[in-house]
């Protein structure tokens, strides 16, 4: 039996500048973490010569299946038929968190299936260059989707990383700042829309404003290498919640569907009660906002939101994980 346990990720900075469709042409940076929010696969053999299924699938639906095109569940049929598993294989998933929320969870189920196949075929760890290319390439060219590059190299990487883009290429490096990364952490604040919404639907509608979004996304990536400066040589986070502030003004006008009146209430909100800054995580119109708020700020703030409406979390630092049992 196998286990793989893949990190959700939190985008810092940078967000949106992802896109072969801007880096291409122009070098840029992003910023984010993994966390330690989980999406597990179970894999485990069984005989399917003795059964009249050969696979079977468990999500929030089961699947026993005779063919992989009776497969309901996309990310499932095209991987297992794109790495010949047709039979003899039953695959379990869990999730910590809800799906479309902007943590990246599409692109962690994907890395974390992808890994647990080629360790069920080949008997050894993937690369982890090699399995967020390959994430990358299976997310966009095969299962076509509009997405960025970010989620899948945070799933496989695990860690708090910048991610210098330039051209087709790109490379990562480990921040180790000069603060404490533990007193850091505990400033950040995950508040809850309530509202979930598909990230590729969203990302199509911005990349065909590309062009028309230069500025905005330059200003996005100026902020994130102010950010990525400020990282390696501040003694102090103090900067973070200011940046984010800035970098949230910018995305909202990528697209009208980035926020709503939802979104905006709870900035400001959470503003008032004194977050120093913040902004929606993911593709935007629903899922998580990240906030930054000092210590002095904190009781405030909590006590403004209902318990069930905020998480706070902790920094990972293994990326997508095999677990034998």
């Amino acid at each position: 039996m196998i286990i793989v346990k893949t990190p959700l990720r939190v985008s810092f900075f940078g967000g949106g500048t992802d896109f072969p469709e801007y880096f291409s042409k122009k070098k840029t940076r992003v910023i984010g973490t993994s966390i330690d929010k989980y999406i597990y696969l179970l894999q485990s053999k069984f005989y399917s010569n003795l059964f009249d299924h050969n696979l079977r699938i468990f999500y929030k639906e089961n699947e026993f299946v005779k063919s992989i095109k009776q497969i309901k569940h996309k990310v499932y049929r095209k991987v297992l038929d794109h790495e010949k598993v047709y039979k003899n294989i039953e695959i379990h998933t869990a999730s910590e968190m809800p799906s479309f929320v902007g943590l990246g969870t599409s692109s962690s189920l994907l890395v974390g299936l992808l890994n647990i196949i080629n360790f069920y075929k080949y008997k050894k760890n993937f690369n982890k260059r090699k399995l967020a290319d390959k994430a990358i390439f299976f997310e966009r060219s095969i299962l076509k989707e509009h997405v960025g590059y970010q989620d899948q190299i945070l799933a496989a990487y695990g860690g708090l990383n910048s991610i210098e883009f330039y051209g087709k290429n790109y490379r990562i490096k480990k921040i180790d700042p000069l603060f404490d990364l533990k007193k850091f952490n505990s400033k950040l604040y995950l508040i809850y829309t309530g509202i979930q919404r598909r990230a590729s639907n969203i990302e199509q509608k911005k990349i065909k404003k590309i062009k028309k979004n230069y500025d905005y996304l330059n200003t996005i990536r100026e902020i994130s290498e102010e950010a990525y400066k400020y990282f390696l040589k501040s003694k102090k986070p103090n900067f973070f919640g200011k940046l984010l502030h800035e970098t949230w003004l910018q995305k909202k006008k990528l697209h009208g569907s980035v926020s709503n009146k939802i979104i905006n209430n709870i900035y400001e909100k959470a503003i008032d009660v004194g977050a120093s800054g913040g902004k929606l995580l993911g593709a935007g119109a629903g899922g998580f906002i990240l906030f930054y708020v000092e210590d002095n700020k904190r009781d405030k703030f909590l006590k403004a939101f209902k318990k069930d409406s905020y998480i706070d979390f902790n920094f990972e630092r293994n990326g997508s994980k095999i677990l034998r049992l």
